[in-house]
């Protein structure tokens, strides 16, 4: 009884003094050999509640902040290459960003149906498991692993390779950059931003608040400078816009996926649950006020390219933001690239930031080989999950081909986005006593789900 009343002592003392989720990792071997059956049967669940410090306006903040990186500077020449028209090419960005926020409305559901740590991990296997439980065990498991492998890689990579681009076309004067030039850039600074992420998580959040004010800044020059442009008459590349509109409806899917891919991050918030005051409030209301907010500023950016090149020189451009530049704002345009590369850079650091975490998480769930869920004692830093996702990251880098990464990206993420919409739908009939803050229309799941369907299959065909 004293050996007992002794090892009480020692765990109550540890349930105190683990104010971290880290710390109570330090301890997570002893917990699996305690609860080695419980972990079979369901998510492991933290006895430590994360502080709940972000408000709306925080969560608003997070949303954009993570949305805008350097899609709206990349994706342009893929959703125009798709439709062939201006017209449509502004209704793919709205369309994009409809279809994003009917997506995180969805999350925001089911978000606070199963309020767990893993977000789509933890949907599917709860979710879809809630009908058939191999079925949601293999669902989380394959995510987890493409996750790891192409999904937050491949973002990466798209990120880095689309700084390296722009900063040196912002750098060199006199001439463009090679492709081994933009690809050599791109590994140099994944393996700069792994050694950040591996030595401090500070250095990594102080350089996120650094790279959101660039981009806040950036953005918001293009749409005043394109409201000058249309006030001084510039239109004519606006007029006529559904001239040479494509008849192929497998195009249009894969421009759906590069202004899809400009608004991916929608939903980044459900990750943060824990941390979020008043979730059952603020997740589906920050997810509202955010999404009309970015459809906003892409639609205005995407107007204010239009009021410089036409079709045929903006499919030509190998940097989209430095050809309008230089007829927009020519004084200065060597600025521009800069701003947007460091956009970029931002959005790449966050990722690699995120992906090492979903790494970590991974491997807790027992998804992902135990050795991913160690952090380093002195720094707590999750240093093999860095060195994972950035030694892929730097491997897709070598093709160097940005859309044709996106198109890689978007192809698996839709597969699994689709899946936790059937969760969602699942949940509606497997947990109907659940509380529900916000309820989407089952017809609404359907469509989406349908959409996810045609996403996933059309560019097979194509």
């Amino acid at each position: 009884m004293s050996l007992n009343s002794s090892m009480t002592d020692i765990n109550s003392i540890h349930r105190r003094q683990s104010n971290s989720f880290i710390i109570q990792q330090q301890h997570l071997t002893s917990e699996k050999i305690n609860r080695k059956n419980s972990l079979r049967d369901e998510l492991p669940t933290n006895e430590v509640t994360l502080k709940r410090h972000l408000g709306l306006f925080s969560g608003v903040c997070f949303i954009v902040g993570i949305i805008i990186g350097s899609g709206i500077f990349v994706s342009p020449k893929g959703v125009l290459r798709g439709t062939e028209s201006v017209g449509l090419c502004l209704i793919i960005w709205i369309g994009s960003g409809l279809l994003s926020l009917l997506g995180a409305l969805c999350y925001a559901e089911i978000g606070t149906v199963i309020p767990r740590n893993g977000a789509e991990i933890a949907y599917m296997k709860e979710g879809i498991g809630s009908v058939h439980e191999r079925i949601g065990e293999i669902s989380a498991y394959l995510f987890n692993w493409t996750s790891a492998l192409i999904l937050k890689p491949a973002s990466i990579a798209i990120l880095t390779l689309t700084f390296s681009q722009y900063f040196l076309s912002g750098i060199l004067i006199d001439c463009a950059p090679s492709e081994q030039l933009v690809k050599m850039t791109a590994v140099f600074t994944l393996l700069i931003l792994m050694n950040i992420n591996s030595i401090s998580v500070s250095a990594a959040n102080r350089l996120n608040i650094i790279f959101v004010i660039c981009k806040v800044v950036t953005i918001i020059i293009v749409i005043i400078v394109g409201i000058v442009r249309i006030a001084q008459g510039h239109t004519k590349y606006l007029q006529n816009g559904f001239d040479g509109t494509t008849t192929k409806p497998l195009n249009v899917a894969l421009a759906f996926y590069s202004g899809l891919w400009a608004y991916d991050g929608w939903n980044s918030l459900n990750s943060i649950t824990e941390e979020l005051k008043n979730p059952k409030r603020n997740l589906w209301l920050s997810i509202v006020l955010a999404l009309p907010s970015v459809i906003i500023l892409y639609l205005l950016t995407n107007i204010s390219y239009f009021t410089v090149m036409d079709k045929v020189t903006l499919l030509n451009s190998n940097s989209v933001a430095v050809t309008w530049g230089e007829v927009a704002i020519r004084p200065v345009v060597r600025a521009l690239p800069i701003l947007v590369s460091i956009s970029a850079l931002g959005g790449g650091n966050g990722s690699l930031y995120g992906s090492a975490r979903y790494c970590m998480v991974g491997a807790q769930y027992g998804y992902l080989p135990e050795v991913f869920a160690c952090i380093h004692k002195k720094r707590l830093t999750p240093i093999p999950g860095v060195v994972l996702e950035g030694l892929v990251a730097i491997a897709l880098c070598m093709p160097g081909n940005v859309e044709g990464l996106i198109d890689f990206f978007s192809f698996a993420a839709w597969i699994f986005y689709g899946l936790t919409f059937l969760a969602t739908l699942f949940c509606k009939f497997t947990m109907k006593k659940a509380e529900r803050v916000i309820s989407v229309p089952i017809p609404l799941i359907i469509i989406i789900i349908l959409i996810s369907i045609y996403l996933v299959i059309a560019p097979v065909i194509a």
